[in-house]
Parts: structure tokens; sequence; C-alpha cells
């Protein structure tokens, strides 16, 4: 993995209006990283002890420097839209690029040592532990469907719904996933969390997956108020943040242009990382929903 790393100060606007500022961020996320298929993962860290503190840490991870320099090209190409490059310049409103460092991962995974515990965790209980951490920190799921066009796969922004083990989003009841869900609810997905370290990373390695199946449906008008009030709150704990991006219920309904959809797994596997630490073998792990229940 590569990973590009910028440092921000924030300016003076920014401290002045600090709850502008992060509403700013999370609004400039989704924007900017829109259909970079290029880019595996995102991070914000705030710095809290050492040089320039309360400063931010921006990493972006990419599968290798070829698909880093796609990235350098797209945004390149993207620059050509003066509107696109206004609204990327305004971040010199908010904040001030201190320095920029690119990262490798190394070649080898590296183990990490074993926290000694009195009773360890091992088994079904540290696989239902790496399941919630990636249900509850992925955000999106890779989702494959198959309609009369044939297979489509897409990107979701999910919140959890727990016992039963279910994923909620939202969607264009014209996208090609969604039509592909009214034909045939069969479908499956994975998830996955990069740049994991200390006890997060299962078995030292720096990353961890999920794959699934599942039956997927049209949330009902009469499940929609709940719905809808729950996605929000749950996807956008701020209420300011919140407020700048929830759509009114009427987005969803009649011949509003959007739905929710609910997901209800059935089979859930984990990436076996203990065994490629011992023979290099890609296996999965079957976890029983049931154990996944909050």
């Amino acid at each position: 993995m590569l990973h590009l790393v910028y440092r921000f100060r924030p300016t003076a606007k920014a401290r002045a209006d600090l709850p502008g500022f992060w509403r700013w961020i999370a609004d400039r996320q989704l924007w900017f990283y829109a259909d970079l298929d290029m880019v595996l993962a995102t991070k914000w860290f705030t710095v809290t002890i050492g040089d320039d503190v309360h400063c931010l840490e921006h990493h972006v991870t990419f599968a290798d420097e070829a698909e880093w320099g796609r990235y350098r090209r797209e945004i390149g190409a993207r620059s050509g839209d003066p509107e696109w490059e206004k609204r990327r310049t305004s971040q010199d409103e908010w904040y001030d690029i201190i320095d920029a460092r690119i990262l490798t991962d190394p070649k080898i995974p590296i183990p990490l040592p074993t926290l000694q515990r009195s009773t360890p965790v091992t088994g079904s209980a540290a696989l239902v532990t790496r399941s919630r951490l990636l249900l509850d920190r992925a955000r999106f799921v890779t989702l494959a469907t198959s309609g009369p066009s044939g297979p489509w796969s897409s990107t979701v922004n999910y919140v959890v719904l727990a016992d039963p083990l279910r994923l909620l989003w939202y969607s264009l009841r014209e996208a090609q996933h969604s039509r592909n869900i009214t034909v045939c609810p069969q479908v499956s997905g994975s998830l996955f969390l990069s740049g994991l370290t200390g006890t997060e990373a299962p078995s030292g390695i720096p990353i961890d997956g999920a794959q699934f199946t599942g039956s997927c449906r049209e949330v009902t008008a009469a499940e929609l108020p709940a719905a809808h009030q729950y996605y929000y709150e749950t996807n956008f704990p701020d209420p300011g943040v919140r407020a700048d991006w929830m759509l009114p219920l009427a987005e969803f309904q009649g011949e509003g242009p959007r739905r929710f959809y609910r997901l209800d797994i059935d089979r859930w596997w984990l990436y076996d990382a203990q065994r490629w630490t011992e023979d290099k073998h890609d296996s999965r792990i079957e976890v029983r929903t049931a154990d996944l229940a909050q």
C-alpha cells in the first residue's frame, strides 16, 4: 500500500468557526473523492502532542504507485473544470498545507506482539469483535447485484441495524443496483478497512475485510419515517452536519427520486488473517450472524 500524507494548519477563519470548519471538511470528503476508485481509504487525524499541535493530518491510501499516478492524472484533468477548481481552491480559506509525504507498507506483514490477557480473546469472540469493528467503521459497502443486463457492483453508504443483522441505505430509484434489487433481491457484498494498528490489526496485518450474502428490499411506506430518522441520526450524529445533509421525507415517497433499502444479511465471512501469516493462503472464516447482533 502507498499512503499520501498531508498536514494542514487551520486558518484564523477555521479557528473562529470550528463547527463550520468541520462541516466543510465533511462536505469536501464526499465531493472531492467521488468516483475516485483508485483511492482505497482516507483518514483524518488531529495532532494533540508534538509539533504544530491542533493541526490536521490527512492520509489517502492507494494500492501502489501506479494508482497514485492515476489519481494525480485524474485530479489534473478535473482541475480543467473552472467550477471544480474553484471549489477545490476554497480550501485556502480553511487551512494551509504545512507539508506532504509518501509512506509505503513494509514488503511483508510485520506481526505485532499479542497482548497478554488473563482470559485471552480467541475463536468466536475475537471474530465477532473484528466483525463489529468492520461494520461500525467501514461505512461504505461494495454491493453486488444482478438483473436483466447482468451482474453489477456499486458502493453505498450504509448504517447498521442489529438483531437481526441488517444494513440500511438510500439510493436513486433509477440506479442500476436499485433496479436490479426489484428484479432479484438476492445480493452479496464486501467491506474492508486498511491502516489498522495495535489490537485492531488481525494477527498483526493492517487490513481486515468481510464478505456476506443476503436479501434486499425497498423499505415500506410504514417503515420509512423510522428508517429516515435512524439513518440520518446514525450517519450524522452532529445536528449541524445532519441538517446540511438530511433530505426531506418527500424525496423517498411517491414519485420522489430516492428510496431507502434494507439488506438482511444471512451469511458472513471474515478474512482469515491468521492463516495468511502461516501459509499465505487467502481464505475466509464464516461467522454466525446471530453472534453479530448488538
